[in-house]
């Protein structure tokens, strides 16, 4: 007989007897004890027809008060539902845990044990079964919470211990029912959640009593850890107790390391760090600096750390970001620490990993404690802001005024960097890093106000020397793991925290050498041969090199170390000898040193210097990230070899790209040519990612070059057009491929950076490839492309050799009006963008007569749409607003006549400016407007050729000056209203407008957000310059009409007009306008009755300062 066929004949005999009114126990108990001893874990063979009748006549017929027969029937349910793959719905296996909640009230502490442990299976393997006890469990009455709340959890008696782990577990199961909704819904309220976080929080605030048993106590503690991680991340609503929470984690993530009380204290945030915490404004508007992301390191490690079954803390994990300058570009950087994710907390199994024996077993528990205490300050971090964190640093992490002896300072033996360092086991301190890190990432706002201390002996110690404590101790502490550490998983962690640190340390305020001697201890796993610490490595230079403002002492720690010259024997000799005791780590043919070393010549100067020629780098970190793309440079030679593996040959792009950003000058300005020759290799690279990073690469070179040019530090131009020549055929093969889509936008990149001067030398097929490629691009399948390809157009537009080509100029109409006729809005936005550059160009053909204009056709379709886009998105008005205004500029009287459709478009276009400018609640498109108005002004043709539009346009500028919120549209109204150049064109409105310029001046002085208060002063010097403007075109009969206004404001008006003219230099062109003015009112200006005299007076008294 199968034992199938025995187990259902068995399973049937033992219903039998059940369903019998006095059934006879001892049958029942010899039946049960035969199926007990069936191989359920070994082999399928109960089948599901037989499992649901003998389930239910065991959960109908078996009675708590039978207390043997009921802990084996107990084991027996367990082994059939969980064991046998058989598949119940949760409303059915309700009745099991209903029968076990029965027992678990009545039955003695004798088998309660094992009643637990088979409900907490059930429950574990069918979360939902719980679903109706959620209240009766874990509720204010629970029968768990009551169990970890009692004096059983308090108890030196092993089993009941054991009974509290098993309690706890049974919670953990109940509440991971809410892990898979996707709807957002929950079975377990937040009350209840809160009242299991309490209890759990009290409970472990208690701490323990030495005659316990330690590792059932350490078992207890991982289940405690990881109900908080749990319900913390979770359920984001729930109301923290944060003090108490970050003291139990401080505690017991040092729990075992450091010699502390019995039990957690609470810790209490400092007062001084709350209100130092900068406040980051919220923008209104205007250009607002790109910031590259990068996900977040420390949550990656959380990931690795937090058990398989607890996957559900990671739900929003992608949205936790730390915002800075460097983005690695090896996507899976963060994944490569290879940990373990998961331990079996229902039995000792999880300790086979370790040698046999209590002492053994007793340390694993230990640090897993640790690990879940890690795990919850993660959580933590995650769901709370950084400024309620920042209040805790202070006792987090280490701020020794002796860095060199932190160790020994007693409350540096309470902090993460103690645990960090001193821990045993490799798998916790990477975890204590990983809480480091959480803490470092995007901390920048905050650590910005550190500073190195002037004064060595002081007895205060102000905030902002605390905070740089902290960062000189932690520069130290990570200098000493990469010197001293074996483990890779924790020197993958260390470099993530040394990138996050330097991100975040405004070290133009720190002491000279933190940086010179983290590189020298990040620089040696450069040469390593794994490839993910030569990864990480990279990365951490890469954030070094962007460190903004830039110090000396980057470039000083990039520099080559300095040998004597040896002669050739000295040299042979030395080779014999090992250069690294432990050069098996290192990559083959390379010494620990070999890289970073320049030796000395003993030739003279001038010949030194002719041999150095383009091969020679000053800079070791260009001789790695050449050698890792397959170029090495030995004695002026180039010298082909393996290239890296493709994540340290995109870092290593990266780490170029970083270097031409920030140093292009002081690193790459004598090596254009060599750059060049390398990424057009690379561009033709089998490797898909490395084409499109040495894009990238190329691109940010391109716009550094124009930088250095913006600031009158050009490169040679030889060099940069030799570059492009070299580039551009691959760059072309790049575009011209269907595969990689990223790379043909960022190659449009590349051709917008090419810029003007480069451009112009270009040979004419080279220019002439240029606009082919952008101009077919327009019409990719991909929007990304297109999007890329038409804001390429409106950059190479503004070149003057292209502008004057009103051929080109239209084929980039066309594109553009084809582009803003799209369906996708990233492809509109920078089509709107283009259309502003465009009508910029436009502008600037005015002034050359020799230009010819462009087509009536295309000017009043481009006219057409710019309207049609005020109306739509905002990223789209605010650069259609711009382009309108452009284009309001450059009609001429001819236009109109020709077009009788254009006066009417005009019309409508003025509307829609003012629309812009009133009613929009966007700020940057408010003032785009109010700048396009009077850049539309500054046409004389719209006032003689148009009318009735002055008055709305005076009147809604007029009002905008005075009383916007925002003073940037404000300032740009203000200017508008100076934009028409003669007395006629402000007709009947002349006299309002001075009313509303010197209402506009008592508002200004009145300004008291301080949000708006860094613009202030420009508001007030344009306000100056604009009434300059109407003093100017001032007859003698506007002067009795002025006089109200001067006679109400003109205490204010000589107040601003005094503090203008003492703040300006004389040579700025508002001070110039002011003076200007004053001179026409006190020489040029005659009254001709008493109330002329009376307001030129007044006015001249405004224009008359103490100097």
């Amino acid at each position: 007989m199968s034992i199938s066929q025995q187990f259902a004949v068995l399973s049937g005999e033992l219903c039998s007897h059940l369903y019998v009114k006095d059934y006879n126990k001892e049958a029942i108990n010899s039946l049960i004890d035969e199926l007990n001893a069936k191989p359920y874990k070994a082999e399928l063979f109960v089948g599901k027809q037989d499992a649901a009748a003998l389930i239910t006549s065991l959960c109908v017929n078996i009675k708590p008060i039978d207390e043997f027969i009921a802990a084996k029937t107990s084991h027996l349910l367990n082994s059939i539902i969980t064991k046998q793959n058989i598949h119940f719905d949760g409303d059915y296996l309700s009745k099991v845990v209903a029968w076990h909640i029965d027992c678990v009230k009545k039955c003695s502490d004798m088998i309660l044990l094992d009643i637990l442990h088979n409900m907490q299976c059930i429950l574990q393997n069918n979360p939902h079964s719980g679903q109706k006890f959620i209240n009766e469990l874990i509720g204010r009455q629970g029968i768990l919470t009551k169990m970890i709340s009692g004096d059983k959890s308090k108890s030196a008696n092993n089993q009941d211990l054991q009974i509290c782990l098993m309690s706890l577990k049974c919670v953990i199961s109940l509440l991971t029912m809410d892990e898979n909704r996707s709807n957002g819904q929950t079975d377990v309220s937040i009350e209840v959640k809160e009242h299991v976080s309490q209890i759990i929080v009290n409970f472990l605030m208690i701490g323990s009593t030495r005659s316990q048993d330690e590792s059932i106590y350490c078992k207890i503690l991982i289940s405690a850890l990881r109900i908080l991680s749990h319900i913390y991340f979770n359920e984001q609503k729930i109301d923290i107790p944060i003090s108490d929470v970050i003291g139990i984690c401080q505690y017991f993530i040092l729990y075992g390391l450091a010699n502390q009380g019995n039990k957690p204290e609470r810790i209490m945030p400092a007062q001084q760090s709350i209100a130092a915490a900068p406040v980051k404004p919220n923008p209104k508007g205007g250009k607002k600096q790109k910031i590259r992301k990068q996900r977040n390191n420390a949550i990656e490690s959380l990931k690795k750390e937090i058990p398989v079954s607890d996957r559900s803390l990671m739900k929003d994990v992608d949205n936790f970001e730390n915002n800075s300058a460097y983005k690695p570009a090896s996507k899976n950087y963060l994944d490569v620490q290879k940990t373990r994710t998961c331990w079996n907390l229902t039995s000792d199994s999880d300790m086979s990993d370790v040698e046999n024996g209590r002492e053994s077993k007793l340390l694993a528990l230990r640090s897993r404690v640790r690990q879940s205490a890690a795990n919850l300050f993660l959580v933590i971090f995650k769901v709370k802001d950084k400024k309620d964190i920042f209040g805790y640093w202070w006792a987090l992490l280490p701020d020794s005024p002796d860095v060199d002896n932190w160790l020994l300072d007693d409350k540096s033996k309470k902090t993460l960097a103690f645990a960090a360092v001193t821990d045993p086991i490799a798998r916790s301190r990477a975890s204590a890093l990983s809480v480091i890190l959480a803490l470092l990432s995007g901390s920048r706002m905050y650590l910005s106000q550190a500073e190195s201390s002037k004064r060595s002996n002081t007895s205060f110690i102000p905030f902002s020397v605390s905070l740089g404590y902290i960062i000189t101790c932690m520069h130290k502490i990570l200098v000493g793991i990469l010197d001293a550490e074996r483990s890779q998983a924790v020197i993958i962690v260390a470099l993530k925290c040394c990138a996050a640190l330097v991100q975040a340390t405004p070290y133009h305020k720190m002491q000279e050498g933190l940086i010179r001697e983290l590189v020298r201890s990040t620089r040696k796993f450069l040469v390593y041969r794994d490839f993910s610490l030569q990864v990480g490595a990279l990365i951490t230079i890469g954030c070094v090199l962007s460190v903004d403002p830039k110090i000396e002492e980057i470039l000083k720690a990039m520099e080559k170390d300095t040998v004597p010259y040896r002669n050739q024997n000295e040299q042979s000799n030395k080779e014999t000898v090992p250069l690294n005791d432990e050069c098996d780590d290192f990559e083959e043919g390379y010494s620990d040193d070999e890289m970073f070393v320049a030796v000395e010549s003993e030739v003279s100067d001038v010949k030194k210097e002719k041999d150095m020629k383009t091969f020679y780098f000053k800079s070791w970190i260009l001789d790695i990230c050449f050698k890792n793309m397959g170029w090495l440079f030995k004695d002026n030679e180039r010298i082909r070899c393996k290239p890296s593996a493709i994540p340290i040959i995109l870092e290593s792009l990266q780490v170029l790209s970083a270097i031409a950003f920030h140093h292009l000058s002081e690193m790459l300005q004598c090596h254009t040519m060599l750059l060049a020759d390398v990424l057009s290799e690379m561009l033709q690279h089998e490797h898909q990612d490395v084409v499109l990073q040495s894009a990238r690469t190329i691109s940010i070179i391109g716009d550094a070059i124009q930088k250095l040019e913006q600031q009158d530090k050009p490169l040679p131009l030889n060099q940069c057009v030799y570059m492009w020549e070299k580039l551009l055929s691959p760059l072309s093969t790049v575009l011209q491929n269907h595969e990689n889509v990223p790379a043909k936008a960022v190659v449009c990149d590349c051709i917008a950076n090419i810029g003007e001067k480069s451009f112009k030398e270009l040979p004419g097929r080279m220019q002439m490839l240029c606009c082919t490629l952008l101009i077919g691009s327009c019409s990719d399948e991909e929007a990304t492309v297109r999007a890329a390809a038409v804001r390429a157009l409106a950059m190479a537009v503004m070149y003057r050799t292209l502008r004057e080509d009103i051929c080109f100029v239209s084929d980039c109409g066309e594109n553009i009006l084809r582009a803003l006729a799209e369906t996708t809005l990233v492809v509109r936005t920078k089509a709107a963008w283009a259309l502003g550059n465009l009508s910029d160009a436009l502008v600037l053909n005015m002034k050359e007569p020799e230009i010819d204009d462009l087509d009536d056709d295309l000017l009043l379709r481009l006219l057409e749409v710019s309207i049609q886009c005020a109306n739509d998105n905002d990223k789209v008005k605010m650069s259609a607003t711009r382009g309108l205004g452009n284009l309001l500029r450059i009609i001429k009287s001819e236009n109109l006549q020709r077009h009788t459709q254009l006066k009417s478009l005009c019309e409508v276009a003025i509307g829609k400016l003012l629309d812009c400018a009133s009613r929009v609640t966007n700020m940057k498109v408010r003032w785009n407007a109010c700048y396009a108005l009077g850049n539309a002004m500054k046409n004389d043709h719209l006032f003689t050729c148009l009318t009735g539009w002055q008055g709305k346009v005076f009147s809604s500028l007029c009002t905008l000056a005075q009383d916007c919120k925002n003073l940037k549209v404000r300032i740009n109204a203000t200017v508008a209203l100076r934009a028409p150049e003669h007395r006629t064109q402000y007709g009947d409105q002349y006299v309002p407008l001075w009313r509303g310029v010197m209402a506009a001046m008592e508002t200004a002085a009145n300004v008291d957000d301080f949000n708006e208060y860094k613009h202030k002063d420009n508001l007030i010097e344009q306000l100056c310059v604009t009434l300059a403007h109407l003093c100017c075109l001032l007859k003698a009969s506007d002067l009795p009409d002025i006089l109200d206004p001067l006679i109400f404001h003109f205490d204010c008006a000589k107040a601003l007009y005094t503090q203008s003219y003492h703040k300006l230099p004389p040579e700025n062109a508002s001070c110039m306008k002011i003076l200007q003015a004053a001179k026409y009112i006190t020489v040029d200006l005659t009254p001709e009755n008493d109330t002329q005299s009376q307001s030129l007076g007044m006015l001249q008294e405004i224009f008359i300062w103490d100097v």
